[in-house]
């Protein structure tokens, strides 16, 4: 368990009610992993909902050619691993620390639950990941055009 006051310092979190933040805290730790850790890879389980405190972690797609493409880099405030959110709770790419890296993790099962009983939390985040989804599409798009 985190303070609800440390969710509080990220636009992630932005509009969520007092309880539904104490709700979130409750499911929510901090970790941090060395720089070089994949923190996950292509389709597996999407267990945790992330938000970045300080350190970089890259979001690569593998192209057919068997070449890894860096299509974002998140920083400190950034939601990682959406796909926790999103069924089939899969994810859809490659994250690995670029540096030591500190998170806060959400245990996917349980947000999810707390989404489905707060309507207006799950909205809320689904807002974020909607916004996200939109900028790493355009990243993505960026990075493919440019690719030799």
């Amino acid at each position: 368990m985190i303070s609800p006051e440390t969710l509080r310092r990220y636009p992630v979190f932005a509009g969520i009610g007092d309880e539904s933040l104490k709700a979130l805290a409750m499911v929510a730790d901090e970790k941090t992993v060395p720089g070089g850790t994949i923190l996950f890879r292509e389709r597996e389980p999407a267990t945790h909902l992330n938000v970045v405190i300080k350190g970089e972690v890259d979001i690569q797609y593998l192209l057919g050619t068997g070449e890894h493409r860096t299509v974002d880099t998140l920083v400190s405030g950034d939601l990682l691993c959406w796909s926790a959110l999103v069924e089939p709770f899969k994810t859809t790419a490659i994250a690995t620390s670029t540096q030591e890296t500190r998170l806060v993790t959400l245990e996917a099962t349980k947000v999810r639950q707390l989404c489905a009983k707060d309507p207006a939390l799950g909205y809320l985040l689904m807002t974020q990941v909607a916004k996200l989804l939109a900028d790493r599409l355009e990243n993505a798009r960026i990075q493919l055009a440019t690719a030799d």
